[in-house]
């Protein structure tokens, strides 16, 4: 066997057992979901921005599952179409049903969640990076101040479907 052969297998074998190896992590770590169930949340909206222009839209929920003043959720859509802005823009002040596949362990907790569709527009007509859920806190008047935790993105969704 040539000396170029037996680093090709060697090097065959390295990638091909690393390979298996994140293979199997990656069935280990979905085993531990319980159900994926879609969600819809209703979403306030904002149309513009100084940086991505007069298409970008912003839609944000108060958390579901945080009770501390101020939570939010929020998603941005920035690389979207006017056909698309102006679609949202057509829900005037009603919120926006903004569809979500939500992760849930064993627990019934949330464990992860990514966009599904805003309204009639589905998943696919987005970017990836526009499908992820965000979470955040806002100082609001006439609120002291107080410490919260984010736990991104359950607090968005209830704490428990059966």
């Amino acid at each position: 066997m040539s000396r170029s052969t037996g680093k090709l297998i060697r090097e065959g074998l390295i990638w091909s057992t690393l390979g298996v190896l994140l293979s199997a992590a990656l069935v280990a770590a979905v085993g531990c979901l319980a159900y994926r169930k879609s969600v819809t949340l209703e979403m306030s909206w904002k149309r513009g921005d100084y940086r991505y222009g007069p298409n970008f839209i912003h839609l944000e929920s108060a958390c579901l599952s945080n009770p501390v003043p101020g939570c939010f959720c929020s998603l941005d859509i920035t690389d979207t179409s006017k056909e698309f802005a102006d679609y949202v823009e057509s829900f005037g002040r009603n919120g926006v049903p903004v569809k979500f596949y939500v992760d849930y362990d064993r627990n019934h907790e949330v464990v992860g969640a990514i966009l599904e569709g805003v309204a009639e527009w589905p998943e696919e007509r987005f970017h990836i990076k526009e499908r992820s859920l965000g979470t955040g806190f806002r100082m609001l008047p006439n609120k002291r101040p107080s410490g919260g935790h984010l736990n991104n993105p359950a607090d968005c969704f209830p704490k428990s479907v059966k």
